[in-house]
Order: C-alpha cells, then sequence, then structure tokens
C-alpha cells in the first residue's frame, strides 16, 4: 500500500459489508440503454472499467422506481419482464474486480422527459411532482396524489429487493438534485397543505418512507447510501442547516450519507462543479453534516487530486470521497494512487464533453480518454495501430492539445 495515502487507501465496514477503500465510482448514466431499459453490453462494460481500476465501489445509475416516471431518457427499469440477466450481469463484471457492485433507485418527478431529443413528445408529457405547476418549459406537472404516494413508496422497497436478488450488494437512494425525494424536501417545488408539505417534518415525511422501506426490503445486513443536497444554492429552496436535519432525518435507516449539492435544473454547475469552481466546492457541506450525525457520510464534486482526497479523509471531513467524471476521465486513478503512480493520473478537465455528448448523440465521450465508448474492445486496453506512420499535428488549440 503507498503510505503516502493511508487514510484514502482504508477500507471501510458498511452494515457488514467491507469496500477496499475509501473512493467510490459516483452515479454516472451508460450509453446503450435498451428501449425496454436493460443494461446493454457496452454499458455493462462502462462500470467494469471503473472496478476494474480500483475503486471501492461501482454505482450503476439510474434505475427508476415507478412508471409515473417511464418517460426520462437514458433510465433502466429492474421491473421490466427480461431486463434481470442484464443488471445480473453488469454485478457480477463490477464484483470480479473486487469492488461493490451497487445501483441507484430514483424518480426524477417533474422533470421526466428532460433529456428527450424530441422537444414536442417532451411538451406533450405530464409529469407528477409533490405539488401542481407549469414547468419552465412549459410542461405541464401534476400533484401527486396519496394513492400515489404510497405506490412510489412501494416502489422503492421492490426495486431494491429485485437489485438485491440481481447481485448488487448496496443501493443508492437518490434524494438530491431537484428529483422527486428532493422535490419533497424543498420549499421551492413543494407547496401541499396535507402531511406531506408545510412544516420541516412534513416535508421530510417521504424521504423517510423511501428510506423505511428500502430497509425494510433489503434487511437490516445491506448497505443502503443516500445521495442528498446538502443546499440547494437557490431562493426559496432550503440551506445547509436544514440540510444538517434531512440528514438526521434519514440517518436511522441509512449506512451511508452521500452529500451533494444544488437542485440540477436551477444550479447545474454547484452539483457538477465547472472549471471556474474551485476543486472540492462541497466538502464544506458535507464536513458540516458530519458534525452532527453518527451515521459515515460521502463527499463528491469536483474531486481528483490524491493529496486533497487524503486531507479530506485524515481531517474528518468526511469517510468517503465519491467521483463520476474524475474516474470516466481516468479509470485507473485508485490503482495508481495505490502504486504511487500518482503523477500519470489523467485528471479530468470539468469540460462537460460527457454530457454534451449523451444528449446530443445518445453516447458517452470524454476529451482526454478516448477509450470511453470504446471499452468493449479490449476492456480499456489501447490497441497498437496496425501500421506505424509519422504524424505531424498542425494546430495544437485548447481542443487539439
Amino acid at each position: 500500500m503507498n503510505t503516502k495515502y493511508p487514510h484514502l487507501l482504508q477500507p471501510i465496514t458498511l452494515a457488514g459489508t467491507t469496500f477496499r477503500n475509501r473512493i467510490f465510482s459516483a452515479p454516472m448514466g451508460g450509453t446503450d440503454i435498451t428501449p425496454d431499459c436493460s443494461i446493454g453490453p457496452k454499458t455493462t462494460k462502462f462500470y467494469e472499467l471503473r472496478a476494474k481500476g480500483g475503486a471501492a465501489a461501482v454505482t450503476v445509475s439510474e434505475c427508476v422506481v415507478h412508471e409515473t416516471d417511464g418517460s426520462h431518457m437514458f433510465r433502466l427499469r429492474l421491473s421490466v419482464p427480461g431486463s434481470l440477466p442484464s443488471f445480473t450481469y453488469t454485478a457480477d463484471a463490477i464484483r470480479r474486480h473486487g469492488a461493490i457492485p451497487s445501483v441507484e433507485l430514483s424518480h426524477s418527478g417533474q422533470f421526466g422527459g428532460t433529456y428527450l431529443a424530441d422537444k414536442n413528445k417532451q411538451h406533450s408529457l405530464v409529469q407528477y411532482g409533490p405539488s401542481a405547476r407549469i414547468r419552465e418549459d412549459g410542461v405541464e406537472v401534476k400533484e401527486l396524489t396519496k394513492e400515489l404516494i404510497d405506490e412510489i413508496v412501494a416502489a422503492y422497497g421492490e426495486t431494491a429487493a429485485l437489485a438485491k436478488r440481481a447481485g448488487f450488494e448496496m443501493v443508492m437512494i437518490h434524494g438530491g438534485h431537484g428529483w422527486l425525494i428532493n422535490q419533497f424536501l424543498s420549499p421551492l417545488f413543494n407547496h401541499r397543505t396535507d402531511e406531506y408539505g408545510g412544516s420541516f417534518e412534513n416535508r421530510v415525511r417521504f424521504a423517510r418512507e423511501v428510506a423505511a422501506s428500502v430497509r425494510a426490503a433489503v434487511g437490516p445486513a445491506f448497505p443502503i447510501e443516500f445521495r442528498m443536497s446538502g443546499d440547494e444554492f437557490v431562493e426559496g429552496g432550503y440551506h445547509l442547516d436544514e440540510g444538517v436535519r434531512i440528514a438526521q432525518a434519514i440517518e436511522e435507516y441509512v449506512d451511508l450519507i452521500h452529500v451533494s449539492a444544488g437542485t440540477y435544473q436551477k444550479t447545474f454547475g454547484i452539483t457538477h462543479p465547472s472549471w471556474f469552481e474551485p476543486h472540492g466546492r462541497n466538502v464544506y457541506l458535507a464536513a458540516e453534516i458530519k458534525k452532527h450525525v453518527s451515521k459515515p457520510v460521502a463527499t463528491i464534486g469536483g474531486l481528483n487530486d490524491p493529496a486533497m482526497l487524503e486531507e479530506i479523509i485524515a481531517s474528518g471531513k468526511a469517510d468517503v470521497v465519491e467521483m463520476a467524471r474524475a474516474l470516466l476521465a481516468d479509470p485507473e486513478l485508485p490503482h495508481k494512487v495505490a502504486e504511487g503512480r500518482e503523477d500519470e493520473i489523467v485528471r479530468c478537465l470539468r469540460c462537460f464533453t460527457c454530457m454534451a455528448e449523451r444528449a446530443n448523440t445518445f453516447t458517452r465521450r470524454c476529451t482526454v480518454n478516448p477509450l470511453i465508448g470504446r471499452e468493449d474492445e479490449g476492456l480499456g486496453e489501447v490497441q497498437p495501430a496496425p501500421v506505424k506512420r509519422k504524424v505531424l499535428v498542425v494546430g495544437g488549440g485548447p481542443g487539439g492539445l
């Protein structure tokens, strides 16, 4: 083990499951999602590459839990007949490299259909949220009835049970970024007057019911990670003081509190820090929440420097560091840290090519990693050119470099 980073490389045990280090691969959606919401072979390799690179956990994203969220592109669905094998093969592919396979359980609520390329179809959709409204892009949002709320709560548990059956060894409940659970938590979106709206205790009720449903479905010896926004960073939303209370309200049901930030449709550049934001710009949220809860806390947001990651764990700001784009740019980052090859790490530019390509061409690409999208062509091994040539590169602008 590289003694330069002893805290970062130390194992951690959650609900009886031991993770080999403190570097988790955060949710990032695949590309060849089939029309019936199954995982395609390229996507399986996409996740396997991160496990092969040394991450302690690899989370598959995003698995919808209820038919009211069926219009969002690139969503997976365990309840579709015939989809279970694709999840099993993916869990196996992650586990064979020593990583713990996890799957993110999600409902995008009023923001379903956000990435539909067919805007006419997008505008014809009717989405569900905690309260009725007209979305900024003209899409109607209907208020969830109590009956539908009960169905969705039960569906989270049912989907978690299916994930466990498929071979996943952890689940992540997505409770942040403006998706449905966050919409209930947020006074910006939740204007209900019943037991699910108004006071903090009412707004957190849905999140607690979902977490309790998942816990009942998977049992006590199965890790549950809860992803939340520590601060929404938007006028009318909640801020860190209430983020602390949310973490306290759900910690009895979960094993890892994953503190992210922002509301997806309002503060995208904070949820996914751009190159205009400092590295680790959201770490302080996790650090503050960690002071007030008894469960381990994870942090995320513009992280890729091993020295910074070590300091975060060593100083007690967080127990786990999570990365998505950084492990897209270099899936081998954890192994390079452990082997003392940190000078070989290919750093994420935070340029958003990965996200732009997915929305425009339904693929995943990376400016600094040409293997992304070609994972099934040798699992991350660069093949030598069949014919060697001398090449002159003319024009070395930012794109060329």
